[in-house]
């Protein structure tokens, strides 16, 4: 459902091991032992059962992200916050939501089996490890997308159901073959990468009927708070998914994707472009106050948090190492969340 599929497993170098320091995001080149925390980690079992290999197919973990993103942008619709949940609504639009994600995962799979097993970190996912066919993957794929798209569609949400259809296309059949030839990709998976919370906040606009009976002004709308949090997360992929690229430049080049650090040996356009997307976080950041939608107590932590996530991109300018990148990779991991939760706590 978004370029985190590419982000779930991390840091697996033989420092950190060393340090044992173990996360649950994209590794660069690991050595044979895996961080216990990976999304493509084969289980408990020496051989991969049909469960597990299932589990790794529809990601839970990547699942479980993107629900929280689209249940934040379904609380920033409801004019007097939980109070005036439809819980219903709520319960359809999260399943839907999630059912989506993991057809858009499953299709992932099915398509990049062959890069896939060129690299360490996802060569023993199912289809990339041939447990699991191409064939089975996509029709895994298309029962969870027809379930998802379908159970938001028939109970009225039909702008999310749109939403969320647009977001597995977007995800499954543009970004990731384009990762093959053009590293603008990142751009492109981005936007899927920042759909949820307007899946969320569309569905709670809606006017919920049997079938989308209702009219279309109940199918559901997008508000400023919607946008605002879709170009928030949109533009924090930027820093946060070249941080990872580089770390990662290896393994990429060797499954021969046209990322940005593969095509940049030097690191001159990376991290040019890992600054401008921490400078424009700046801004963007501020403007759900600006626009009333966040009150001035998020304005101070999302301006100290846009310094700080600021300052590691600098450092990484200046200083381009590993260590670095790994900083500012943590610190993206540390802005998202604070941010939101600030937006969601100072609500206007």
């Amino acid at each position: 459902m978004s370029q985190a599929t590419d982000t779930i497993r991390v840091l697996a170098s033989p420092a950190d091991q060393a340090a044992h320091v173990p996360s649950p995001y994209d590794p660069v080149d690991p050595p044979a032992e895996r961080s216990p925390l990976a999304e493509d980690a084969p289980g408990s079992a020496a051989v991969p059962t049909r469960f597990a290999d299932f589990k790794q197919l529809i990601k839970p973990r990547i699942t479980r992200m993107v629900v929280i993103t689209a249940a934040i942008g379904f609380y920033m619709a409801l004019p007097g916050g939980w109070r005036d949940t439809p819980w219903a609504v709520f319960l359809v639009a999260m399943v839907g939501t999630a059912l989506s994600c993991m057809a858009a995962s499953a299709f992932n799979q099915a398509y990049e089996r062959d890069t896939d097993a060129l690299m360490k970190r996802t060569r023993n996912r199912p289809v990339a490890a041939g447990r699991v066919t191409p064939a089975s993957a996509n029709a895994v794929g298309l029962v969870l997308a027809v379930a998802g798209v379908g159970l938001l569609a028939g109970s009225g949400l039909v702008l999310a159901a749109v939403l969320s259809a647009f977001t597995i296309v977007s995800y499954a059949w543009v970004y990731t073959p384009m990762k093959r030839t053009s590293s603008v990709a990142l751009l492109v998976g981005a936007v899927p990468g920042a759909m949820p919370p307007m899946i969320g906040y569309a569905a709670a606009t809606a006017t919920p009927s049997l079938f989308g009976t209702a009219g279309l002004d109940a199918m559901g709308t997008l508000g400023p708070a919607a946008w605002l949090l879709f170009a928030i997360m949109f533009v924090w992929q930027v820093p946060h998914f070249l941080a990872i690229a580089w770390l990662y430049r290896d393994e990429y080049a060797r499954a021969k994707l046209a990322m940005l650090p593969v095509i940049d040996p030097t690191g001159t356009r990376t991290f040019r472009q890992t600054l401008i997307g921490c400078l424009l976080m700046l801004p963007i950041g501020l403007l759900p106050t600006a626009l009333g939608v966040s009150g001035r107590g998020y304005y101070v932590v999302a301006l100290l948090c846009g310094l700080g996530f600021l300052a590691f991109a600098v450092a990484l300018v200046a200083r381009p190492t590993r260590a670095n990148a790994r900083r500012l990779f943590f610190a993206s991991l540390v802005y998202l969340p604070v941010v939101m939760a600030a937006m969601l706590i100072d609500r206007v």
